[in-house]
């Protein structure tokens, strides 16, 4: 390849190449969970937190617990326990959800989140994406359960899902729950949560493409 042909394709790519890194960019706001979290759901672009159980259960969904952050200087900790004496805790759930506008439907997206035990996983633990149309009603969803998978250590964790027809926004949810009375006598979940990512993925033509530039300008180079 000449160099004036070398210079043509690495300008052109480095175009793809910036539109495919712009498309990657996180559409999550608070991905990391630092700023503030929301609980009334008067910014729904927010992470806003959700609970609900049986009286007695302790429920927490906060990011000023103490628990160890993956980086920064807070997580989001999800927790279920039952009392004795008091509630078994089972039946119950928390987490947060964020909504994520301007979806265009046939877009691939991943989903991603870091995740570990806190220090005890013996109930239901999952996060997922709520497809829902302009009006907000629910089309579809994909989730992921991690209970069985959850460790004392930070695991990235992700979901790979293409908008439906007719979605143009999405609910984020990170949550626990405690839905199966024979997991546990009694619940006891805690999950830390940090540094979540929404993204549209990047077509495969385009991945490929950042390669091969790569690889042409490492052969400029030599």
């Amino acid at each position: 390849m000449s160099t004036r042909n070398v210079v043509r394709f690495l300008v052109t790519a480095s175009v793809l190449v910036t539109g495919a890194q712009a498309s990657a960019q996180n559409l999550l706001n608070n991905p990391s969970f630092e700023s503030d979290l929301g609980f009334d759901f008067s910014n729904p672009a927010n992470w806003n937190g959700f609970f609900g159980g049986p009286a007695g259960t302790f429920l927490e969904a906060f990011n000023f617990t103490g628990a160890a952050p993956l980086s920064g200087s807070k997580a989001l900790v999800t927790t279920i326990r039952g009392v004795a004496g008091q509630t078994s805790g089972n039946e119950a759930f928390t987490g947060h959800v964020q909504i994520v506008d301007g979806l265009t439907a046939g877009l691939p997206y991943e989903l991603s989140v870091w995740a570990r035990t806190n220090p005890n996983v013996l109930n239901g633990a999952e996060f997922r994406i709520e497809w829902q149309n302009a009006g907000g009603t629910e089309i579809s969803r994909s989730n992921m359960p991690i209970q069985a998978l959850l460790t004392s250590s930070y695991q990235r964790f992700s979901i790979a899902s293409t908008a439906p027809a007719g979605a143009t926004r999405a609910a984020i949810v990170l949550a626990v729950q405690s839905f199966d009375p024979q997991s546990s006598p009694i619940a006891d979940t805690s999950v830390a949560w940090d540094d979540a990512a929404f993204v549209v993925v990047p077509a495969p033509g385009v991945a490929s493409l950042i390669g091969l530039t790569g690889l042409v300008s490492l052969r400029r180079r030599r």
